[in-house]
């Protein structure tokens, strides 16, 4: 073998542990192949088309109680010993770590994430797809301008994770999605909103239903009236309560609690929302986004109950977190790809769905439909739960949709929000970052009009 002959990541991950166990070195890795296609149409024709493939290594070396990082993307083995050396080497430069260690996790579950996916699927039916939900979208309502946003996407994915105490597994995953944002326009106002699909079977893919519900919520907010101010009973939509249970996922990690930075920390067995409130995170739906069949450690997945009928049950931890919190991983951790640190990050996070028809949710509601909320960046505080963001929504009337409202300000605190849970729908809706939620009505929001 040559110098300059790459391994593939199997055989990568193989090579940097045989090494690390020659020089005594505890060592984890974590390797990444995959492939993605991104195509997008504008105006009937495809403006953008996109291939890209990537695959690297991430080491994490164990000194003395410290670790020490590195990565490389050339797998040759002479890259592979200087990752090594540089990996320990970090390590040897900071301070040990309290909880540190290496493990060989028990067996993950078998889950099925690619199934047939894009066996046979040929590059002319993607960029049909693309074309299809422009042209359904900007066709179906006189009053889309454009479809500004709007395309296809693939992702094809190795994960393997190995470690010097004997842990060595991996899993594929495949997805493909569309998304359609319209652009309407009628008596000076403009609107967009959008949908999307999430699919592991590219058969199942629907351009045109997925392009009319997106002209459908744009079309809705035509006709907006400048919301009032106040406090109002509101009904929050499962996409929104979705949006901002992504926000405030941060609260439930075992090290921002560890760090003093949750609200819920010192708070496990305490009734924190209504009892209607049951959050889980699940890393193994077969239709998640964000399923896998163990974490960023190797360690297995499993679905975790951080809220069950409104009392604190869990947080979510990695080894390390859970070991200075005295208990067990519960297979959260996280990594940003293979350039990235080990941190705690949930999965498929969602607030399960109760026996309230949506009709029922909002039955006699006189206030705000909230659907959307945005600028969570700068107006959502994971540290304390609270929030100020910019919305969108409808003003109910006895349960009815009245009219749509001009872009307002909702406020409050998101523990508050849960406690005042009164009625739960019975199905969810998810975000594209992989958080699910039914449709909720609160006793009490704050509202600020133009």
């Amino acid at each position: 073998m040559t110098v300059t002959e790459q391994l593939n990541i199997e055989r990568a991950r193989q090579y940097l542990l045989d090494q690390a166990q020659n020089r005594g070195v505890g060592l984890e890795v974590y390797a990444l192949r995959d492939t993605a296609t991104s195509i997008k149409a504008f105006q009937g024709e495809v403006s953008e088309f996109k291939l890209t493939a990537r695959q690297g290594v991430g080491l994490r070396a164990l000194v003395r109680g410290a670790w020490g990082y590195s990565f490389t993307e050339n797998l040759s083995e002479t890259a592979l010993n200087r990752a090594l050396d540089t990996a320990v080497e970090n390590a040897e430069l900071v301070a040990p770590e309290p909880g540190a260690g290496l493990v060989a996790w028990g067996e993950p579950p078998a889950l099925d994430l690619y199934g047939e996916g894009l066996s046979g699927v040929k590059v002319e039916q993607k960029v049909q797809v693309a074309l299809d939900l422009e042209r359904v979208a900007r066709e179906a309502d006189p009053r889309v301008t454009s479809v500004p946003y709007g395309g296809y996407g693939d992702r094809d994915s190795e994960t393997l994770v190995g470690n010097t105490e004997g842990l060595s597994r991996g899993f594929k995953a495949l997805h493909a999605m569309h998304y359609s944002y319209p652009l309407v326009s009628e008596n000076g106002q403009n609107k967009m909103q959008g949908d999307w699909q999430f699919t592991r079977e590219f058969t199942e893919l629907d351009p045109t239903q997925t392009a009319l519900r997106a002209v459908e919520k744009a079309v809705a907010l035509l006709g907006a009236r400048p919301a009032p101010s106040g406090q109002f009973p509101a009904v929050v939509s499962g996409e929104c309560l979705a949006e901002l249970l992504g926000l405030f996922a941060p609260m439930f990690s075992g090290k921002m609690v560890e760090e003093g930075k949750s609200p819920l920390a010192g708070r496990l067995g305490e009734a924190v929302a209504s009892d209607l409130v049951t959050l889980v995170d699940d890393p193994t739906l077969p239709r998640g986004l964000n399923s896998r069949a163990f974490d960023a450690e190797g360690c297995p997945s499993a679905p975790l109950t951080l809220i069950g009928a409104g009392q604190l049950g869990a947080f979510l931890h990695n080894a390390q977190t859970a070991a200075r919190a005295g208990t067990v991983s519960t297979g959260h951790a996280s990594r940003m790809g293979y350039q990235g640190l080990v941190g705690v990050g949930p999965s498929n996070l969602m607030l399960l769905a109760g026996d309230t028809p949506q009709a029922e949710v909002q039955a006699g509601v006189s206030g705000v439909l909230v659907t959307g909320v945005s600028g969570g960046h700068a107006g959502a505080n994971p540290y304390t739960g609270d929030f100020s963001l910019q919305a969108e929504g409808f003003w109910l009337e006895n349960g009815a949709v009245a009219h749509p409202l001009e872009v307002f300000t909702v406020a409050g605190n998101i523990l508050d929000l849960l406690r005042g849970v009164q009625a739960v729908g019975d199905h969810l809706e998810w975000t594209s970052d992989g958080v699910g939620a039914p449709a909720v009505r609160v006793d009490m929001l704050a509202v600020g009009g133009s």
